[in-house]
């Protein structure tokens, strides 16, 4: 299970309040003119409809505005520490955290329970002002040796997925970038951007020297001076 705690509520997103981009969707005469410029998600739109939010479809839920409001009522600022403590007394399976961003909340989470934590900011959408992931990645990893470490946010690249594995990360999630790839070509652009970045991946390591990402160290990595 993974407990997402970078969405208690919504970031003030000042993109989508100046695109008019909100749930349910409102037309407008620059929606409708940014939908003619772009005639293939336009021919889409009129054979499929509306995209949906699938994960959070259900019998109650059919349309995108019931479905934003399951999304809006998961949301919860009051979630504390005991709150931790009585999820892991009632699951017995594995559990992260996501949305850590200081070594000293990695080690609470471990303290009271969870097998590791995901370092995120995601992706800079709620706080833009929050501490980049790979700043952070290497005092998490420091501060709860032997417990899982993933980093999410930031990651667009096979080099990037070098850098933040040879930082210490267990692993690396990809968000946006498979995003654009849903955007551009659907399902078969999120694959085509995950093969992308795995023959990259690939790449920067042969070039780097390195044969495989589970021999990368903090000795691949040189910071610039300040």
């Amino acid at each position: 299970m993974i407990l997402t705690t970078d969405v208690a509520v919504n970031g003030f997103r000042r993109r989508d309040l100046r695109n008019g981009f909100a749930m349910p969707f409102k037309a407008s005469a620059r929606a409708a003119l940014d939908g003619l410029s772009h005639p293939r998600w336009l021919w889409s739109y009129l054979m499929n409809g509306m995209p949906e939010l699938k994960n959070f479809a259900t019998d109650d839920a059919s349309d995108t505005a019931s479905q934003a409001a399951v999304l809006r009522r998961q949301m919860d600022a009051s979630f504390s520490w005991d709150d931790l403590r009585r999820l892991r007394d009632e699951w017995r399976g594995k559990l992260l955290v996501k949305g850590i961003v200081t070594a000293d909340d990695a080690a609470r989470c471990v303290e009271l329970g969870a097998d590791g934590v995901i370092v995120s900011n995601h992706g800079g959408r709620q706080l833009a002002d929050l501490p980049a992931t790979a700043d952070v990645l290497p005092d998490t990893v420091e501060h709860i040796p032997g417990s899982t470490v993933i980093l999410d946010s930031g990651v667009r690249t096979g080099a990037d997925v070098v850098k933040v594995m040879a930082l210490g990360a267990n692993a690396v999630m990809l968000g946006r970038a498979t995003l654009y790839g849903l955007a551009a070509r659907g399902e078969t652009g999120v694959s085509d951007v995950i093969e992308m970045i795995k023959r990259e991946t690939d790449r920067t390591l042969a070039l780097i020297g390195c044969r495989s990402v589970g021999k990368l160290d903090r000795s691949y990595i040189s910071k610039r001076p300040s």
